[in-house]
């Protein structure tokens, strides 16, 4: 018997928590992984350069791109340390939910068939269909995670949790990982659900032979729009996109904006990859000019998110406090 199956918690070291500390780096399938970071710093070192030409002025570009300032600033420090407990704490409460949206598929698949849904497929180019409908599982991905991003902003009780995300005064690739695992979970239940049903639709109702077309374990649209400058979004590097792809995709500078504390800024662009859901609930912004920003919550609450308890705890606090008050009002 090994030693991992001797100490069960060791087991859950091995198989849950180093992976969550690795595969981010390492994995195609992760936002952070290391092309996708380096991709982004060449996009960074060419808008540097346009700038620095526009405005006529020499500077360095890696100091520019990776500042003390901000890499060393407090809340980066602790958008670091969350990094690595959280790996600890989401290898216990999510990974029970890693496989919903295959248990939804299967599900749905056996409710499409019973009522007579299924099909021998459509008879159009395998080709086409595998293109088409990667294109329509990652909509419905993108929307999904549009869906919940709206809820935790506009619902109180959700936005308790969603502020750990927003309480970032600067933003470094790292902060994408600032998450409380309230926000994760229901994000992967609604996603699962909403992904699971979909898979099914397309692979009982459409094509049972229906393929994603992916690359290294993901679809194709992903990684090219995880390759070109996604991990921009979380930084101060501004760039952004001509107004009608804008219309289209989410720029990194869309998402800056959304996390700025300006008051007009409140609200703005929920996406993560499409812009057409916040062009369709009236929450688009597309930026006319590049904006100086100022990252943060924009109330006085700015700066009590200064630690890692804080971020894990006060969600709960304020929630136990907003239900206190409501309970007292007449």
């Amino acid at each position: 018997m090994s030693e991992a199956q001797d100490h069960p918690y060791l087991g859950i070291l091995q198989r849950e928590v180093l992976p969550r500390l690795t595969d981010p780096f390492l994995l195609p399938s992760s936002r952070m992984f290391l092309a996708y970071l380096a991709s982004s710093f060449l996009i960074a070192v060419v808008a540097h350069a346009v700038v620095a030409r526009k405005r006529g002025i020499d500077s360095n570009p890696v100091a520019d791109i990776l500042p003390r300032d901000v890499y060393l600033h407090r809340s980066a420090v602790v958008d670091y340390g969350y990094f690595f407990v959280n790996a600890v704490v989401s290898a216990f409460l999510l990974a029970p939910f890693a496989g919903i949206s295959l248990g939804v598929s299967s599900q749905a698949a056996q409710f499409l068939r019973e009522f007579g849904l299924a099909t021998g497929g459509w008879g159009a180019n395998p080709w086409i269909v595998n293109v088409f409908g990667t294109l329509a599982l990652v909509a419905v991905a993108d929307f999904s995670s549009f869906l919940v991003h709206l809820w935790f902003h506009r619902i109180p009780l959700l936005w308790e949790f969603h502020k750990v995300h927003h309480s970032a005064q600067v933003m470094t690739p790292v902060t994408v990982l600032r998450m409380h695992p309230v926000d994760d979970l229901m994000t992967m239940v609604v996603s699962g659900v909403l992904m699971g049903t979909a898979d099914s639709v397309l692979r009982v109702c459409v094509a049972p032979s229906f393929s994603p077309v992916g690359l290294y374990g993901i679809t194709i649209f992903t990684f090219l729009f995880y390759l070109f400058g996604y991990n921009l979004r979380h930084s101060h590097i501004w760039v952004s996109y001509s107004p009608w792809l804008s219309r289209l995709l989410i720029s990194p500078a869309q998402h800056q904006i959304h996390h700025s504390k300006a008051r007009h800024h409140w609200d703005k662009n929920f996406g993560f990859m499409f812009a057409v859901w916040d062009w369709m609930f009236g929450s688009l912004y597309v930026p006319k000019e590049s904006e100086t920003l100022e990252f943060g919550l924009g109330t006085a609450e700015d700066g009590e998110y200064s630690s890692i308890l804080r971020l894990y705890g006060l969600p709960f606090v304020k929630l136990f406090k907003r239900c206190r008050r409501r309970h007292r009002s007449p």
